[in-house]
């Protein structure tokens, strides 16, 4: 069998990863604890990491004497301030974006409202602009300390960051060039992805996919979009479309993928328009129609009010349908429903995990609530760009961006 060439360049690649990996997850640690987790030798160890100081990777602490005798070992720690970097959650009627450090701690966080002047590509560029922009200012983090920006769109993304599904002005108006926009005026390394995917590494991450091999996140606010995990990885697609849900447009008891937080709140103010003044026949009546959402029948059913209640039990029979057609597909572990509606709607889930079983085999599937509240797409965007930063890692050197 023939030799494959190794340059030395390579193998010290290989041992500054090993160094880089141990210490970005680990915190504090001596040379003599990387000497062990890595294998390498004592020099190489050292050299590495005074390689990787001078690149703005690691700093020295000082030193400690870890016995009686001999010198004092040298201690070094990932510096999570050596970079940044910004999550976006690009939504139809609101931009939020986050920054954190390294380590994904949140830094600041800004949000700005989609208003109705904001409905061409030029003005959202603007927008997710102005957001990330917004949250580096609170931060106090200088635009030149970004290490990557990732953005959530309620469209379909493909590998290149592009929505290459055609006819649809919508989701062309949700996924302009946003990459491109941001590295041409900032220098930002952009990812662009879609928000129901996002959604999906957040809960991986931090929140109930921990643990499980798959599973299927449901954004379930205006419209429903997927997803999916299999194996510990996302599903994608060749377009990007493997979560996109317009198949409930044929599915019976269904027959669109209008959200769930949209089918609460639009059957509630329905049936509200039906009782024609009829005072007294349920509480939600003294909200105005116009101020009627998902959170208020919740929590009218919860005090069983009647017209809530079957609001819920009829939503959550569609529901059932949704999540029974989509899991036949997938075979997940879990659901879990996310988004701001995922706050509130445990009635509606304990109904629909009661009727799940009628359609899907034993052992059945977990339904979750999140716990990640409104701000998941964000929470995904920035592990999104951490990834991007640590695979990358020794392309960059955040020394020289100071």
């Amino acid at each position: 069998m023939a030799r494959i060439p190794v340059s030395s360049r390579q193998l010290r690649d290989v041992s500054t990863r090993l160094v880089l990996d141990h210490v970005w997850d680990a915190g504090e640690v001596t040379g003599s604890a990387l000497i062990e987790a890595t294998g390498l030798s004592r020099a190489t160890v050292h050299d590495v990491c005074d390689e990787l100081i001078a690149q703005g990777w690691l700093v020295e602490l000082d030193s400690v004497r870890e016995g009686e005798k001999g010198r004092p070992a040298r201690r070094y720690a990932f510096d999570a301030r050596a970079g940044v970097v910004v999550g976006v959650d690009a939504g139809q009627h609101r931009v939020s974006a986050t920054v954190t450090d390294l380590r994904g701690e949140s830094l600041s966080r800004a949000v700005l409202p989609v208003g109705p002047d904001d409905g061409t590509p030029d003005r959202r560029l603007a927008l997710i602009e102005d957001a990330a922009v917004t949250a580096l200012v609170d931060a106090s983090a200088p635009p030149r300390s970004v290490l990557a920006v990732a953005v959530g769109v309620p469209a379909p993304v493909d590998s290149d960051g592009r929505t290459a599904f055609r006819d649809n002005p919508f989701w062309d108006l949700m996924n302009p060039d946003i990459a491109g926009r941001l590295r041409d005026r900032h220098g930002w390394t952009a990812l662009t992805d879609n928000d129901a995917n996002l959604a999906a590494v957040a809960e991986h991450w931090r929140g109930h996919g921990r643990g499980a091999r798959c599973h299927i996140t449901l954004l379930a606010g205006e419209r429903f979009g997927a997803g999916v995990v299999d194996d510990g990885r996302l599903l994608r697609g060749a377009r990007g479309g493997v979560g996109e849900m317009r198949y409930l447009d044929l599915v019976e008891g269904v027959g669109s993928a209008t959200g769930l937080a949209a089918l609460v709140r639009d059957d509630a103010r329905a049936q509200l328009h039906r009782l024609d003044g009829h005072a007294g026949s349920s509480s939600l009546q003294e909200i105005p129609a116009a101020s009627l959402d998902a959170t208020h029948v919740f929590a009218a059913a919860l005090d069983e009010d009647p017209l809530a209640v079957t609001v819920v039990e009829h939503v959550a029979a569609l529901l059932t349908r949704v999540i029974a057609t989509f899991a036949s597909i997938y075979d997940p572990e879990r659901v879990i429903i996310a988004g701001a509606v995922a706050e509130s709607c445990e009635p509606l889930l304990a109904l629909v995990r009661d009727q799940l079983d009628r359609y899907v085999d034993p052992p059945g599937i977990e339904v979750l609530a999140s716990d990640l509240g409104r701000d998941i797409v964000t929470v995904g965007a920035v592990k999104r760009a951490l990834d991007h930063v640590r695979e990358r890692a020794l392309e960059i050197a955040p020394a020289s961006l100071r």
